[in-house]
């Protein structure tokens, strides 16, 4: 009707009502592109908005995170994905963890999903899961192909409880980190958003364009693979060493220098100076791991109330620690005085064992409380199995060559008594030089 309508107005022969047609579907071809050119415009305007950030992690593996800003909006559209070979993964705002928003992504209980924990942090210690940051996941978010990959929408998140962003700067700094990797560790799979995350192995600070990441109505592109409007600042390898020292020094005090100290006196050389020598060494070597395990708890959320088994055991075997070392040398300064043995020295003997067997049972559950992996628990129950029998072996030999007439258990009182007296003596001497030189 409109072309019969435009030719009735013409009045012109079939030659202009042709012309005329032509012209009319011109300018129509030209709005149509027109309005499709706007709306290309729109979607390539909202896949440039996206700031970009990739760092590779070696065998064709990239830590990834994306974010978008919504034009006259304060939700965040983000993307993140790491490799599932790190416990966790995570992204937070700020250069530093004091008081920066998170969100904290680790495996499923099933290992079929991840489970997304938005986060805040007070400081160096493990941030804490927060109900005031609302995240809405979005399609593509889960675990496959060994890759943790959230995409989400963080609701009215430029600005919480403890700091807010700056969406006009250039260089907004973005910190972030990878959990612990490898066969010693055991990897963090739960469903519960509160779970407790070990120390990271891997963190850096980035900085984002939030200009370039701030437009379109909310979108996030298909492709990650180039990084734009971000730039990598810091990245550094980190370990978990206060738990290593804290397990290691434990080790060396409860497994080998304690039993070693009833060899040196039981077995050889069967000399009370050096008995306590060790012993004093010991003491002070599991004192400090249990001094670092103090500062441990004050790390993580799961040992700030201070009330796990693990906790517990270790207050009880420092104080046994004290009370043994105490005994055994108040035993001494009355074996010195009286030339007989004391009840302290009965019960510092049989005390010692209970205080080692406790010691290790607590370092196996320390282990497990620490998600070791099952390699390195059973390689720690191996330890000190061979560790016990050769100790155990060597005071039977002690035992035994006692009863055939050697000096052992029943027959070294009087070398004990000469070593006590020296002791005494050295312990004696060194008071008195102390007394001139005040």
């Amino acid at each position: 009707m409109l072309l019969n309508g435009l030719g009735d107005e013409s009045g012109s022969d079939d030659g202009t009502n042709g012309f005329e047609i032509l012209t009319f579907l011109h300018r129509v071809r030209h709005v149509g592109l027109s309005i499709l050119s706007i709306h290309v415009g729109v979607a390539i305007s909202a896949t440039d908005a996206t700031a970009i950030y990739n760092y590779p992690l070696g065998s064709n593996a990239n830590y990834t995170f994306a974010l978008n800003i919504p034009d006259g909006s304060n939700d965040l559209y983000f993307h993140l994905s790491g490799p599932a070979s790190y416990s966790w993964v995570g992204v937070g705002t700020g250069a530093r963890m004091e008081n920066s928003m998170m969100i904290v992504a680790y495996s499923s209980a099933d290992g079929k999903n991840v489970t997304v924990s938005p986060r805040l942090s007070s400081g160096e210690s493990e941030p804490v899961y927060s109900t005031s940051i609302d995240v809405t996941l979005l399609d593509g978010t889960g675990l496959a192909n060994n890759t943790m990959t959230v995409n989400g929408r963080c609701n009215n998140c430029t600005s919480w409880k403890t700091g807010s962003l700056d969406v006009q700067s250039s260089s907004q700094p973005w910190n972030f980190a990878l959990g612990p990797s490898g066969s010693s560790v055991r990897m963090l799979r739960s469903d519960s958003k509160t779970a407790s995350i070990e120390r990271h192995s891997k963190y850096g600070v980035f900085n984002v364009d939030m200009v370039h990441a701030t437009g379109g109505s909310g979108s996030l592109p298909s492709s990650y693979t180039t990084s734009q409007g971000t730039q990598s600042e810091t990245f550094k390898s980190d370990s978990n060493w206060p738990s290593i020292i804290h397990a290691v020094a434990a080790c060396i005090a409860i497994i080998f220098l304690f039993p070693f100290g009833a060899i040196l006196l039981r077995v050889y050389p069967k000399s009370v100076r050096w008995h306590w020598v060790n012993q004093t060494l010991s003491s002070c070597i599991a004192i400090v791991s249990l001094v670092i395990g103090f500062y441990l708890s004050t790390q993580f959320t799961k040992s700030q109330s201070w009330g796990s088994t693990h906790q517990i055991i270790g207050i009880i075997i420092l104080l046994a620690i004290i009370v043994q070392w105490a005994m055994g040398f108040w035993h001494h300064l009355q074996y010195k005085k009286t030339q007989s043995a004391t009840k302290f020295g009965v019960v510092h003997r049989y005390f010692g064992f209970i205080v080692i067997f406790l010691a290790i049972i607590n370092g196996g559950i320390g282990m497990s409380w620490s998600y070791a992996s099952t390699g390195a628990i059973v390689g720690y129950s191996v330890l000190v199995a061979v560790v016990s029998a050769v100790f155990i072996g060597l005071l039977g030999w002690a035992r035994l060559g006692s009863r055939r007439g050697a000096k052992g258990f029943d027959r070294q009182s009087e070398e004990e008594l000469s070593d006590y007296r020296t002791l005494g003596d050295d312990l004696n001497s060194d008071m008195d030089r102390a007394t001139a030189w005040r």
